[in-house]
């Protein structure tokens, strides 16, 4: 658990290591030296006489929060905060512990919905400090959020505890040390005497909102998204059935699974709920982590930038028979076959097509370019390739990456779509061209099948 010293820290350990054997578990002491003040070693070294004392474990490490926090421009509550968390978490990695305790109380919660709501939170925001939450495969549990500072203080002098007093706590640089040493007492005197129990209460509903709203965005989002390789393919038409700050909480949902909620803002939920309401499909939306959100026709695609990326290779001569490589990730095989080998309809990877009008032609294949025409099986003449990619809903950023094959300037298969009207098999078809655009790792799952 985490031990800085103080009341709260050393009010939980005691408390911990009285019950362990009733809750049989085992106690790690982890203590954070942020080398801000003068008596921050004298501190390390009690925490570390009080755990050889009660025979617990002992882990320390000495930060330079000035220096962290210089190093990532943050402020300094925040580099202390993250320098925290890095240390308990390195620590519950070498003990391969499933818990950390951490000494919050109820008082540090009506500070945190305070603070929250000078920011301008949502109902996740005012309903605080939860009481456990996993985070990194590992439960945060804050076992005296129950409890008001006073009966800590008062637990400490019933047990003869000395704890330690951080002389910060005291400053009014912090900015929660402002809303402790001036703004609650002054709405405390000025406003309401129970501001402190207000903010609880408060805390207490809008935590019920928040789970009743997050279950209900999970029920939902189950039935209105699927994943498809590492893409998320979110239903538009039914997302935008639902009440506004459900479908923000759906999209946050969504994106936990390739980002960690602490870098999704709210100015990302709403640039993606913009997104949602444009009608015009190939908006796309960056956000950190490398990831990449498009609005595409009636799906929202939510999909990690490697995996959205524009398939970059020359023009290449399609080998007949044989296996083309296409670009790093992608092959075309080609074979001769007779019309009674073939079995249909062929799935969208294959493509049957007559060879006795393409033998004449040696075969390449491309990406697209500007004015390239295509006629495709079944319509009555040729069209713009850009026309025939709008009229399938295919996407923007996928049709740069689409592998045409091409006899002469003609297209004769836009992979994976339609192939050209004149080249299909017809009954007078002899021998049939057999292509299959497979990825690397598809084609060779199939060749040691063989």
């Amino acid at each position: 658990m985490a031990v800085s010293g103080g009341p709260d820290s050393l009010c939980l350990l005691h408390l911990l290591h009285t019950l362990a054997p009733e809750l049989k578990i085992r106690m790690v002491v982890a203590h954070l030296n942020h080398r801000l003040r003068p008596e921050a070693h004298q501190e390390s070294v009690g925490v570390a006489g009080i755990a050889s004392a009660w025979s617990l474990p002992f882990e320390t490490k000495a930060v330079d929060i000035r220096s962290y926090k210089k190093k990532h421009r943050l402020s300094e509550e925040e580099a202390g905060r993250r320098a925290r968390y890095r240390f308990l978490f390195a620590v519950a990695r070498k003990y391969k512990a499933s818990v950390i305790a951490l000494g919050h109380h109820l008082d540090d919660q009506a500070e945190t919905v305070l603070l929250n709501v000078l920011r301008g939170s949502s109902v996740d925001g005012l309903a605080g400090i939860l009481p456990k939450r996993v985070r990194a495969g590992v439960k945060l549990v804050r076992p005296l959020l129950c409890l008001r500072r006073i009966e800590i203080e008062e637990y400490c002098d019933k047990h003869n505890l000395q704890p330690y007093t951080d002389s910060s706590n005291l400053e009014t640089d912090y900015t929660r040390n402002k809303l402790r040493l001036e703004l609650i007492p002054y709405l405390e005197k000025k406003y309401n005497p129970k501001i402190r129990e207000t903010l609880i209460s408060l805390s207490s509903l809008a935590s019920a909102d928040r789970h009743f709203l997050n279950c209900l965005a999970r029920k939902k989002l189950a039935g209105i998204a699927r994943t498809s390789n590492k893409n998320v393919f979110i239903d538009l038409r039914q997302l935008k059935l639902m009440p506004l700050a459900l479908r923000g909480r759906i999209i946050r949902l969504a994106l936990y699974r390739f980002i960690p909620a602490k870098k999704i803002s709210r100015v990302h939920i709403e640039q993606l709920l913009d997104l949602t309401e444009n009608d015009r499909p190939g908006r796309q939306v960056t956000l950190p982590g490398g990831i990449r959100v498009h609005h595409a026709y009636d799906r929202l695609v939510i999909a990690p930038l490697s995996g959205t990326a524009k398939m970059n290779f020359e023009q290449v001569s399609l080998a007949v028979p044989g296996i083309t490589a296409i670009g790093r990730d992608a092959v075309i095989s080609a074979r001769i076959v007779s019309q009674s080998e073939l079995n249909w309809p062929p799935p969208a990877h294959r493509a049957y097509l007559d060879y006795e009008k393409l033998s004449s032609s040696s075969l390449t294949v491309r990406l697209r370019r500007p004015g390239d025409r295509f006629y495709p099986q079944g319509a009555p003449g040729s069209k713009k390739l850009k026309s025939f990619l709008i009229d399938r809903k295919i996407p923007l950023y996928r049709r740069d990456s689409l592998p045409l094959v091409v006899c002469g300037d003609e297209i004769i298969w836009v992979a994976g779509l339609r192939i050209a009207h004149p080249y299909r098999v017809t009954g007078h078809t002899g021998q049939v061209l057999m292509l299959e655009c497979e990825t690397v790792k598809s084609q060779e799952k199939k060749s040691k099948s063989h």
